[in-house]
């Protein structure tokens, strides 16, 4: 049984309001004002640069001023790092890189039209762009000769415009980031196999016998595989719920939960390995515990409750007795529950600190359970559940953890069902890091309630150009239950 927090207050936080507070934990090409702002500026140097030339001949210093401004625009861009830069017009909103300019994309609405005109949906500016290479481009755009892709590649070859290239695909595909069928059924089978390794481990423990750790490693090696080359594979594998295995899921979902997590905090592989075994193991001190007291559905006893909390030390000891060369499940097992600002239990050390380790497998175990339903209380919708946390920051929750957990996640997880503004139904596939309030949604159940043969795949990021705004969004989570589809492991 996770306990839920008891001191973070009634109020919720708004999915606007997780966002800005999780913005400066976002790990993305444009995520500070700055880096943002350069975006933007290249942007607006190519639409100025476009209304110049079609304005004005050649030699106008308006055009001239304009070029130079293009090539510094790409240069500040590329000083941060960028080998190359592209700008992506993706179903008519305009994107640098995968990063959406909502703005923009109504503002230099000319300028997406200009592109689309001649088969261009993406533009690409590498290190060694000039003015020579502006001068073409720019030349390229005011030219209405030219009305395909082809003929656009020929005109900038044609001028030795060798450091930007034009594609009529963006980089921005919908199916780009799918976990492909390979790796699903990869990560499937690793998950599997890591519920049964999780039940012969209690089994054994039960049993008084010492359990075999090999199965565990090979569970944490397949999912650190998986993950670094295919991380979207691995976390949608926490939509995976059953109620009847709920503890055996609920460790291998904490343990993948907490390796992205490691992983998107920079952990090396070593220390992702140690976390991963720590979070498979963290609770094994409940197979002390009886199940009528883990599973009771009034409330807990005193007495009750002094046997919930001696998971922890009771966990400890068992990893203890024996004797892993890696010390650290010991530890988190002892410490998962001390929290952040050690107000938990049990009472630590004079000067004690929960470990890094400790405090990512807490995060990720509050997570899991609360958006998992028990025979006790329902789930808690995933949206809310990271209000919660967030909530929590500061006192249960370590808060530069938290944001970066939620930033990971997005406000509307993969896995999550959500209820459009039309009233149709989908589930998120996909998390866009540069927008966490907007994902990408298999679309499963028109407005009127009717499952669709296929689903229809939406990027929420993309803009309605006839009225500036978002051309669809969601309004809520809801249980996967109420959608009428109760698994939705398949869709991610």
């Amino acid at each position: 049984m996770s306990v839920m927090p008891k001191d973070e207050g009634d109020r919720l936080e708004s999915p606007e309001e997780l966002a800005e507070a999780t913005s400066g934990a976002k790990r993305t090409p444009f995520a500070s004002a700055k880096k943002l702002g350069r975006a933007r500026e290249l942007v607006r140097a190519i639409a100025v640069a476009q209304t110049n030339a079609t304005l004005y001949p050649e030699a106008h210093p308006l055009v001239a001023q304009s070029i130079d401004e293009l090539v510094s625009a790409v240069a500040g861009v590329t000083e941060m790092g960028f080998d190359a830069i592209t700008v992506n017009v993706y179903k008519g909103t305009l994107f640098v890189e995968d990063h959406v300019l909502p703005e923009e994309s109504v503002t230099y609405r000319k300028l997406v039209e200009e592109l689309l005109a001649r088969g261009i949906s993406a533009l690409t500016f590498d290190l060694a762009f000039g003015d020579k290479d502006a001068r073409a481009f720019i030349e390229l755009l005011a030219t209405t000769e030219i009305t395909d892709i082809g003929a656009a590649r020929q005109f900038l070859e044609g001028h030795g415009a060798g450091a930007v290239t034009v594609s009529e695909t963006t980089t921005l595909d919908e199916t780009a980031e799918e976990a492909t069928p390979e790796k699903k059924a990869e990560a499937r089978s690793a998950y599997d196999a890591g519920v049964a390794a999780m039940r012969d481990v209690e089994t054994q423990v039960k049993l008084g016998k010492v359990f075999d750790i090999e199965p565990l490693q090979k569970l944490i090696n397949t999912l650190l595989s998986t993950l670094f080359t295919d991380p979207a594979a691995v976390l949608g594998l926490t939509a995976i719920n059953s109620h009847d295995d709920y503890t055996l899921n609920h460790s291998i979902n904490v343990c993948i939960l907490s390796l992205s997590l490691g992983a998107q905090l920079g952990l090396d592989k070593d220390s992702l390995h140690s976390l991963g075994l720590s979070a498979l193991l963290y609770d094994l001190g409940k197979v002390r515990i009886p199940e009528g007291i883990l599973n009771k559905e009034s409330p807990l006893t005193a007495d009750e409750w002094a046997i919930i909390k001696s998971h922890a030390t009771e966990g400890a000891d068992l990893l203890k007795r024996i004797q892993l060369v890696d010390q650290m499940p010991m530890i988190v097992a002892y410490e998962h529950h001390q929290r952040h600002d050690l107000q938990g239990y049990p009472e630590p050390r004079s000067g004690g600190e929960q470990h890094l380790f400790s405090k990512v497998v807490a995060l990720c175990d509050a997570y899991d359970a609360m958006t998992t339903s028990r025979p006790f209380r329902r789930e808690i919708r995933p949206d809310k559940a990271l209000a919660v946390l967030m909530q929590g920051r500061g006192k249960a929750y370590d808060p530069s953890l938290t944001k970066a957990f939620v930033a990971m996640l997005g406000i509307y997880p993969m896995g999550a069902v959500v209820r459009m503004d039309d009233g149709s139904a989908g589930v998120v596939y996909r998390v866009n890091r540069d927008d966490l309030l907007r994902p990408r949604v298999k679309l499963l159940i028109d407005a009127a309630g009717r499952w669709l043969d296929e689903p229809n795949v939406l990027d929420l990021r993309l803009v309605d150009s006839a009225t500036g705004s978002w051309a669809r969004w969601s309004d809520e989570c809801i249980p996967a239950a109420e959608a009428g589809r109760d698994a939705v492991w398949g869709y991610v």
